[in-house]
């Protein structure tokens, strides 16, 4: 374990304390950390985690904090992954007690919506994370009766168990391709019934199509909106550049890296091509 105050983005080392599938292609991880001096992360930031100490693969991996506790001078972090890849393939056989090299927090996490506020959030399939996050940041200031969860998955056995998390009052609509849990369709289905949202406050993790879809269903309402949009990321910290999408900045386009401005954009910021092609 590392000794020394690695800072808020240092090189971190945890090990596995819980480790295994809690729904269909759905994996559960907490990292112990043994010391935490640091401020706790927001939501919406990730880790870059080593899967390998071999050259292959090479590159660590982002994961978003799916939840976060302090554990006297430690810490324990959730992380939720689908095994897609030789990367995530090895993380599902590591033992507990594993070591594990990450870097984080890192990125622009989510700014919690004003009190009071009507919040939407919309979690398409392993966008769900950094969401889960933030309702635990808002259960914890007792402020879940604010939240409405549009949550959707191809069938209902795909879904994270909800209820082992204590969010009492948060409304839940469960979205399935299928029509086996919830409502048959898309969470923009239920979008397009309520019309206008505008004076809420939308936040958005999942499939790029479906934050596009958001993005121009809801252009031109006065309503606050952030988006934890995803790019494929080789360093974590901005160096390589490779996840840089356009924006929009004080009128002019441009172009920034998800993994240092983002991966939270505020609606503001974003153009139908920032969700192109990530």
């Amino acid at each position: 374990m590392c000794d020394d105050d690695p800072g808020p983005s240092g090189l971190r080392s945890g090990r596995v304390s819980e480790s295994g599938a809690i729904a269909r292609d759905l994996l559960r991880m907490v990292l112990s950390v043994e010391k935490w001096a640091d401020p706790s992360p927001v939501p919406g930031q990730f880790l870059m985690m080593r899967v390998s100490e071999r050259t292959d693969p090479l590159l660590s991996r982002p994961f978003s904090i799916a939840g976060f506790e302090r554990k006297g001078k430690g810490a324990a972090i959730e992380v939720l992954y689908r095994e897609v890849g030789v990367g995530t393939a090895a993380m599902a056989r590591w033992p507990l007690g594993q070591e594990v090299r990450f870097l984080g927090p890192l990125g622009r996490g989510f700014d919690l919506p004003p009190e009071g506020s009507r919040v939407i959030m919309f979690a398409g399939g392993i966008g769900i994370p950094p969401l889960l996050f933030l309702a635990r940041e808002m259960a914890a200031r007792g402020r879940c009766g604010e939240l409405t969860l549009l949550y959707s998955e191809p069938r209902h056995d795909r879904f994270y168990p909800l209820e082992t998390c204590f969010l009492p009052g948060m409304e839940t609509c469960f979205c399935t391709r299928d029509g086996s849990r919830g409502r048959k369709g898309r969470v923009t289905d239920w979008l397009r019934e309520q019309g206008d949202v505008s004076g809420t406050c939308l936040f958005s993790c999942g499939p790029t199509a479906m934050m596009r879809d958001i993005f121009i269903m809801t252009s031109g309402m006065e309503l606050a909106a952030q988006y934890s949009m995803e790019a494929r990321m080789a360093c974590g910290f901005g160096v390589c550049m490779g996840c840089a999408i356009p924006v929009q900045a004080k009128g002019e386009a441009t172009y920034v890296r998800v993994c240092t401005e983002g991966p939270v954009f505020d609606g503001r910021e974003l153009t139908e091509e920032s969700f192109v092609g990530i």
